[in-house]
C-alpha cells in the first residue's frame, strides 16, 4: 500500500477536542493520513516511518510542552513541514504568536472553514511548480508574515453572504492608516470621479471589494515586517498599486468583465509581498538569506509572493497569475498565463524609459499597443 501524499499530525491535550478535530480533518480530507496525539512530549509518535509530515497542528496551552515550543521542535527536525498553532488566549495578538516556527495561527473560536483553509493551503503549496529545495527553503524562512488579524476578519466579513457594506466598512475602520489610504485612492485621478468623498463605504464601492482586500493585506501587513520601515513598506505597495491600476484598466480595455479586471488588481497588489519579504530579509544588503538565490526558473520575488498568497488562503489560480507574470509566454496555455502576461506588459511599461517604451510598442500586438498609445492617458 502506497504512503498517502499528505500526512497531518494534530496535537491537543484535550481528548474531546482532539477527537472532534480529528473527525473534521477526516471528513475534509479523507485521503490524508492523520495522526492524533494527546501527549505533546510524544508528538514524534505520530510520524510515519520517520518521514516529514505535510502539516503539524498544535494547541498552544498544554502541560509540559506548549504548542509554540512543540512547533519549534518540528521546525528543527523537519524544516519543510507546514506548522499551525491553535490558541484560545485572546490576550495575545496573532502577530505576537507568529514566531519563525508558525505559519498559521487559528484563534478560537474557529470554524470548519478555518481548518479547511489551512488544509487546502497545504495542498496548494505542493502544487506550485517549484522544486523541493525551493519549497523547503521557503517553508524554512524565519519571520514569515502571518495573515494580519484585521485582514482575516475583513475576508470573513466579505465572504459572509449576510454581511453588508456597512459591516465591511466597520472592519476597515479599525485601521485608520488603511482608511486614509483608501480614501486617497478613491479620490485619485485614476478613477475619474468628479466629487471627492470622505465616506469609507463610498470609497470601498469605488475601488471594489477585492481591491480593498488586497490593499488591506499588503498595508496592514506592515506589522508582520519587523525590519522594514513604514516609508519603505508603503513605497513598495504604492508601486504595485500603480501596477494594479494599469493592469485593471488594460483588462477593461481588452473587454474583460469587471470581476476579471478586479482580479488583475488583486494579483498586482499581492505581487508586492515577495519584494517586501526580500527587503525584510535584507536581500539588498546581503545574499546570506534563504530567498536571494532561490534555485527556481521563476522570478524570485514572484515565487515568494505566490507562496505567501497561498499561505494566506488565496486560491491557487491567483498564485499562478502572479507566478506567470514574470515573463510573457510564447504561447499562453491558460487564462492564468494570459493574465500573468498582461501584468508583465504593464510592469514593463511602468519601468521603461521613453526609448524602451518605443521598442516595447514595436514588439507588442496591436491591441496591447493601442491601449498604451491611444487610450493610456484617458483610461489611467
Amino acid at each position: 500500500m502506497s504512503r498517502p501524499r499528505f500526512h497531518v499530525i494534530y496535537v491537543d491535550d484535550d481528548a474531546l477536542t482532539l477527537k472532534a478535530i480529528g473527525r473534521v480533518i477526516r471528513r475534509l480530507k479523507p485521503s490524508w493520513a492523520i495522526s492524533l496525539i494527546k501527549n505533546p512530549t510524544h508528538w514524534e509518535k505520530g510520524l510515519l516511518d520517520d518521514q516529514s509530515p505535510s502539516l503539524v497542528i498544535s494547541d498552544l496551552l498544554m502541560p509540559k510542552l506548549k504548542g509554540d515550543a512543540l512547533l519549534e521542535q518540528v521546525r528543527a527536525r523537519f524544516p519543510g513541514t507546514i506548522r499551525a498553532l491553535i490558541t484560545g488566549d485572546t490576550r495575545q495578538k496573532i502577530t505576537e504568536l507568529a514566531t519563525p516556527s508558525v505559519h498559521f495561527v487559528l484563534p478560537k473560536p474557529f470554524s470548519e472553514d478555518d481548518f479547511d483553509n489551512v488544509l487546502n493551503s497545504v495542498e496548494r503549496l505542493y502544487k506550485l511548480p517549484i522544486d523541493a529545495e525551493t519549497r523547503n527553503r521557503l517553508v524554512g524562512i524565519e519571520d514569515f508574515p502571518v495573515l494580519p488579524d484585521c485582514v482575516r476578519r475583513l475576508r470573513a466579513t466579505i465572504n459572509d453572504p449576510h454581511s453588508d457594506m456597512e459591516q465591511i466598512a466597520r472592519v476597515v475602520s479599525e485601521e485608520p492608516p488603511l482608511v486614509a489610504r483608501l480614501l486617497q485612492l478613491a479620490n485619485s485621478a485614476y478613477l475619474g470621479f468628479r466629487n471627492r468623498t470622505w465616506s469609507i463605504e463610498t470609497a470601498i464601492n469605488r475601488l471594489g471589494i477585492q481591491s480593498v482586500e488586497s490593499i488591506a493585506a499588503t498595508m496592514v501587513g506592515h506589522n508582520a515586517f519587523k525590519h522594514l520601515s513604514t516609508k519603505e513598506h508603503y513605497a513598495v505597495v504604492d508601486e504595485h498599486i500603480e501596477l494594479a491600476n494599469v493592469s485593471k484598466s488594460l483588462g477593461l480595455f481588452l473587454g474583460y468583465d469587471k470581476a476579471h479586471a478586479e482580479r488583475l488588481y488583486l494579483a498586482s497588489v499581492l505581487s508586492s509581498l515577495g519584494e517586501l519579504m526580500a527587503r525584510e530579509l535584507g536581500c539588498r544588503e546581503s545574499s546570506n538569506n534563504p530567498i536571494c538565490d532561490l534555485p527556481a526558473r521563476f522570478d524570485t520575488a514572484l515565487v515568494v509572493s505566490s507562496y505567501i498568497i497561498i499561505l494566506w488562503g488565496y486560491d491557487f489560480e491567483l498564485a499562478e497569475i502572479v507566478l506567470a507574470s514574470g515573463a510573457i509566454p510564447l504561447s499562453p496555455e491558460s487564462e492564468r498565463t494570459k493574465d500573468g502576461a498582461l501584468l508583465h506588459y504593464c510592469r514593463q511599461w511602468i519601468n521603461a524609459n521613453d526609448i524602451d517604451k518605443a521598442k516595447l510598442l514595436q514588439s507588442w500586438s496591436a491591441n496591447i499597443g493601442a491601449f498604451f498609445t491611444q487610450s493610456y492617458k484617458e483610461t489611467i
